[in-house]
């Protein structure tokens, strides 16, 4: 299917089951027995959907709500002041609003930060901003607790495959190259009427559809919608659950588990009347890590379906995309080997 026929695709109507939510609790209490309904919920989520959403997550309500109140005092300061923190293809930490997504603008702004100190695959360090009070604290503490809930998830899968829980942490573990991102969706095009940037014209969706290149990503959406995901023809609304994360695999796990988790295609829809925040956390392996389908997962009858990969060069090759047009932006189908 091509990007246009993607595009052109209908949204399934209401009333129509969706993305399951999965109550987690018994995860957070420690359990993996592939017997769990938890875990056996996220396996079957991961291949029909490759979306879901968890609630009983382990993370407090009024940690979350200081996350929601710094990320909006930031977004509401004046343009300059967010722009000197603007990032760039040598430093990806920090402010932009001139992001491509497959070479499309999308009407967004968005603040990136990863793990503290010089990260191994751009070499650059976080750039924070001195106003709103607290900004750094709070949201070092969240990039934690979300990286904590991603392993707990990545084990849940890995023994979802019938692998023992810990089976991928290595390639996690001691430092991860996750980030976060702090999304802002405004009603008008953040660049519009600017002659100042060099910038596409048109903007005419939150986020144009894609897939994330790590191992799964952990959202915190706002309370007004515009995520859809992409499933067997249709696109479907993943409507806002109070209390609940969303939950995607990404294009590593999908390798990983030789096609049979869902790096799932996904979109936003530019915000009408209202804005919109949200806030995913995208849980990527160590600099380093060469991803391959896990050999459990490949049979005489089921062969690898991939090359290895380079997970420091995938990732560095996505993210220039994030600034100009050179060309198709870097797939896991280009890996993919012939049948």
């Amino acid at each position: 299917m091509t990007d246009t026929d993607l595009d052109k695709a209908p949204v399934a109507g209401r009333g129509v089951d969706g993305v399951p939510v999965i109550d987690i609790a018994e995860l957070v209490a420690g359990g993996r027995d592939p017997s769990l309904s938890s875990v056996r919920a996220i396996a079957q989520a991961a291949e029909r959907w490759g979306f879901f959403q968890v609630v009983n997550h382990g993370i407090d309500a009024g940690q979350i709500e200081r996350v929601w109140a710094v990320t909006r005092a930031f977004f509401a300061q004046p343009m300059a002041d967010k722009e000197r923190l603007l990032r760039n293809r040598e430093n990806p930490w920090g402010y932009y609003n001139n992001e491509l997504t497959k070479n499309q603008r999308d009407r967004k702004e968005v603040f990136d930060y990863t793990v503290d100190g010089r990260d191994p695959v751009y070499d650059s360090e976080n750039r924070w901003p001195g106003n709103p009070p607290g900004f750094r604290d709070v949201l070092s503490d969240y990039r934690r607790v979300t990286a904590a809930v991603s392993l707990t998830l990545l084990e849940a899968m890995c023994a979802g495959l019938g692998l023992a829980p810990g089976y991928l942490n290595a390639h996690f573990t001691p430092r991860h190259t996750g980030f976060t991102r702090l999304n802002y969706y405004p009603v008008e095009d953040p660049l519009a009427g600017r002659a100042d940037i060099e910038h596409q014209a048109q903007a005419d969706l939150g986020i144009h559809h894609h897939t994330d290149a790590g191992a799964l990503t952990v959202l915190l959406q706002d309370d007004v919608g515009g995520l859809q995901v992409y499933n067997d023809g249709l696109w479907y609304d993943v409507p806002p659950v109070e209390g609940a994360l969303v939950i995607n695999t990404g294009d590593m796990m999908q390798v990983w588990s030789n096609d049979r988790y869902r790096a799932a295609i996904h979109r936003v829809r530019a915000s009408h009347g209202i804005e919109r925040y949200s806030i995913p956390f995208f849980y990527n392996p160590m600099a380093g890590t060469v991803v391959e389908p896990l050999p459990s997962v490949v049979t005489t009858e089921a062969p690898a379906h991939y090359r290895p990969i380079d997970w420091s060069d995938f990732r560095s090759k996505r993210t220039d995309g994030d600034y100009a047009d050179y060309g198709p932006e870097v797939q896991i189908a280009q890996y993919r080997i012939a049948s």
